[in-house]
C-alpha cells in the first residue's frame, strides 16, 4: 500500500470514527454531508469502503496495539474485567452466515441479528470484543473469546466478571483450565439441594439495616459436580456468597404479580397460549389435558420461596464477601457500555450486508466507544457521552471571504466543548482563522 493510500485510508477510519460521536449516518450518508466537517472534503466514497476493509482485516492487530498502548505504556491495571453480550438487529429477512434469527435482547421480532460480546475492565474501558452468529446462546460466546483474548494479549490471571448467562458449568472448567477466575452469578432456582438449605439456613447471616430495609449475607464453601467435555464427572469446590435484600424481594414479588395478571388475561384466550414460549405470562401456566390450561400455582408459590435471595459463585479464596458483592454489582459498567454502543455511538442501524463490512463496521463503532470513554476520563466522568457528544456538536465555525481569502468565524462553544480542550491540551481555535492557519 503506498504511503498516499495509507493516508487515505487513515482520514476516513477518523472521520468515520468521529462522525458516530458527533451524528452518526450511512456511509454513503457520511460521503455526502463531509462539506460539513473542516478537513475531510477531499473523502471519497471509496476511501470508507475500502478503510471498512482494511478494519476488518486488521482487526484483532489493532485491537493488540491499544492494548498495549493502555495497559503497558500507561501501566494499567487489567485485574478484573467483566464480560456480557448483547444482540445487534438487521432491518432484514435474510438469513447468512453471520446473520441469524435468535433470542433478540431488544425485544425486536422478525429480524435477523448478530451476537456480539464485550469485555471491559474496571474503568469501563474497553478491552476487545469478538462477533457471532446470531443464533448463538450467551454460555456459547465466553470460551472462544477468552481463548483468543488470551492469545492475543498474552494475559497471565485476570478474574471475569459475568452474570448468570454466562454461567455453565463447563464454562467454569475451561476458566479454570485457562488459569482465570471468575466472579458470576449462579442460577439459585437451579441449584443442587445441598446449597439450597445452606440458602434457606438462617444461621450464618451478617444483618445490615440499610435506609431500603433488611441486607443479609453469607460466605460458604461448595463443591459442584461437573462434567467436562467428553462427558467425564469431576468436581470444582468454589466460595459462594448467598445474599437477602428486602428491596429485592419487594421486586420479585412485585415481577410474579405483573407476570401472574399476563397469565390470567392469556387465559382468557387460551387458543393463543400454544404458540407462546415460555418467557411471560405463560410461565405460570400449566397445561391441562388436550389443550386445556390452567394457573400453576405450585410454581408460583415455588418461586416466592426465593424472593429477595441472590447467590454469586467465585474462585476468589483471598476476596471477602462484600468485595465479590461489589464486583459483582458493577455489571452495570458493561450494560452501561452496550447503551453508550447502542444510543451515543448508533451502531445501529447497520447499512452493511456483507460479512467484511459489518465486521469494518463494528471495528469503527469499537474505535469510537474506546475514543468516547477516553473523553469522559478528560473530563473525571463530570460529562457522560451524551453530553460530550452535545458538546463535540457545539463546536461550530461559520465560514466567509474576505479579498479573496477564505476565514472562519467561530460560534459560541460549548463549556463542557472548552473544558475537553484544555484537558487535552489542544489550542481552542480563535474567534476568527484564516483557512490557511488550519493547515489542512
Amino acid at each position: 500500500m503506498t504511503e498516499n493510500k495509507r493516508a487515505d485510508i487513515a482520514k476516513a477510519v477518523f472521520y468515520m470514527t468521529t462522525r458516530h460521536m458527533i451524528s452518526s449516518d450511512s456511509k454513503l450518508g457520511m460521503y455526502e454531508t463531509k462539506q460539513e466537517y473542516l478537513g475531510f472534503e477531499s473523502i471519497g466514497i471509496n476511501h470508507l469502503y475500502r478503510a471498512l476493509d482494511v478494519l476488518a482485516d486488521f482487526k484483532d492487530s489493532l485491537e493488540k496495539h491499544l492494548f498495549n498502548m493502555r495497559y503497558n505504556l500507561f501501566n494499567s491495571s487489567v485485574d478484573v474485567v467483566f464480560y456480557d453480550v448483547t444482540t445487534i438487529y438487521f432491518e432484514s429477512q435474510q438469513e447468512d452466515v453471520l446473520r441469524k434469527y435468535g433470542f433478540s435482547k431488544d425485544g425486536k421480532i422478525g429480524s435477523v441479528q448478530i451476537v456480539l460480546g464485550l469485555l471491559i475492565d474496571m474503568e469501563g474501558f474497553p478491552i476487545g470484543y469478538e462477533i457471532f452468529p446470531g443464533n448463538t446462546f450467551d454460555a456459547k460466546t465466553l470460551i472462544p473469546f477468552l481463548e483468543k483474548i488470551k492469545k492475543r494479549f498474552s494475559l497471565n490471571r485476570i478474574i471475569i466478571v459475568a452474570d448468570r448467562g454466562i454461567n455453565s458449568r463447563l464454562n467454569l472448567l475451561k476458566l479454570r483450565e485457562l488459569g482465570f477466575g471468575y466472579i458470576v452469578g449462579l442460577r439459585l432456582k437451579s441449584a443442587d439441594g445441598e446449597l439450597l438449605k445452606e440458602v434457606f439456613n438462617p444461621e450464618g447471616f451478617v444483618e445490615i439495616q440499610t435506609e431500603a430495609g433488611l441486607f443479609k449475607y453469607k460466605q460458604i464453601k461448595h463443591t459442584f459436580k461437573v462434567k467436562d467435555e467428553r462427558g467425564r464427572t469431576g468436581q470444582i469446590t468454589d466460595t459462594v456468597v448467598i445474599s437477602y435484600s428486602e428491596k429485592r424481594a419487594e421486586k420479585d414479588r412485585a415481577e410474579r404479580a405483573r407476570l401472574i395478571q399476563k397469565a390470567l388475561r392469556l387465559l382468557e384466550s387460551p387458543s393463543v397460549i400454544e404458540g407462546l414460549n415460555k418467557r411471560g405470562g405463560k410461565k405460570y401456566i400449566k397445561a391441562e389435558g388436550k389443550r386445556g390450561y390452567s394457573l400453576d400455582e405450585a410454581l408460583i408459590e415455588q418461586d416466592s420461596l426465593f424472593d429477595g435471595y441472590y447467590c454469586v459463585q467465585s474462585t476468589e479464596e483471598n476476596l471477602t464477601a462484600q468485595q465479590v458483592l461489589k464486583a459483582y454489582h458493577s455489571l452495570w459498567k458493561i450494560e452501561e457500555s452496550f447503551r453508550i454502543m447502542k444510543h451515543s455511538i448508533e451502531v445501529r442501524p447497520v447499512y452493511h450486508w456483507t460479512e467484511r463490512r459489518i465486521r469494518g463496521h463494528l471495528v469503527v463503532c469499537f474505535l469510537a466507544f474506546l475514543f468516547m470513554r477516553m473523553l469522559e476520563d478528560a473530563t473525571d466522568r463530570a460529562a457522560t457521552s451524551e453530553r460530550i457528544k452535545e458538546a463535540l456538536r457545539s463546536v461550530i465555525l461559520t465560514e466567509f471571504s474576505l479579498d479573496g481569502q477564505i476565514y472562519y468565524l467561530k460560534n459560541k462553544i460549548d463549556r463542557v466543548a472548552k473544558s475537553l480542550f484544555r484537558a487535552l491540551k489542544i489550542k481552542e481555535p480563535a474567534n476568527i482563522t484564516a483557512r490557511e492557519d488550519f493547515k489542512i
